[in-house]
């Protein structure tokens, strides 16, 4: 019995010495220390700080690296861009160069024709002629033309199909120059040939072959039977 009473005493006076270790260990480390920082988040930068002039400056991530700013519109912002978008070649943005005006009214000419200038009145024939659009030279050749007669110089002469069509072969015309060829202003001649299809109101004069008759050109006239 006595035995026993002496082991529970053991045991119990153990206990009540790991108590006291445990106690002063908990004491020891429970002692007053500074809260550490809390790191800043890299998604929340601290704000800019303004420069002495009232601008803001760059900001700076956590990580050292520059932050470009970007405008609200989503575009980079360019060095003195006040809108925060830069305008390149052909930007439909960019604004186009105003027109050119009138130094003299301010106004933006408008490229039509003064409405006071009248217009050029329509040429006015003898009853029975017609104004002719082309008056060209071509060479004789010695041989028969359309109308089946051998053409001579300043004779025969070629009418667009739209007057042989009127006045037929052999029919004898004065054909009136604008402009004098040859030394002549007027050519009494005789329908002898025709031409291409592609003109019209366009009379051909024949002229020899020792003539020049490249030089005389081409003019207008008026084309009237005989």
């Amino acid at each position: 019995m006595r035995s026993r009473l002496l082991d529970v005493a053991l045991i119990v006076g153990l206990v009540a010495v790991a108590g006291g270790i445990m106690w002063t260990l908990f004491n020891l480390g429970s002692g007053p220390r500074a809260d550490a920082p809390t790191p800043a988040s890299p998604s929340a930068p601290a704000p800019a700080p303004s420069s002495p002039s009232g601008s803001v400056a760059t900001p700076v991530d956590p990580t050292g690296t520059q932050v470009t700013p970007i405008d609200p519109a989503g575009s980079q912002a360019g060095p003195g861009d006040p809108a925060g978008s830069q305008v390149g070649p052909g930007d439909p943005d960019a604004a186009a160069s105003p027109p050119a005006t009138d130094t003299a009214t301010g106004a933006a000419p408008t490229g039509t024709p003064d409405a006071d200038t009248p217009p050029a009145a329509p040429r006015v024939v003898p009853e029975g002629s017609v104004a002719l659009e082309r008056v060209g030279f071509s060479y004789v050749t010695g041989g028969p033309g359309a109308c089946g007669v051998v053409l001579e110089a300043w004779v025969h002469v070629a009418v667009s199909r739209d007057l042989l069509a009127t006045y037929g072969c052999g029919t004898e015309v004065l054909v009136t120059l604008d402009d004098p060829a040859g030394g002549r202003s007027e050519v009494a001649g005789v329908i002898g040939d025709t031409m291409n299809p592609s003109f019209e109101r366009t009379v051909n004069v024949y002229v020899g072959e020792d003539e020049d008759a490249f030089a005389y050109g081409l003019t207008t006239g008026v084309f009237a039977p005989r």
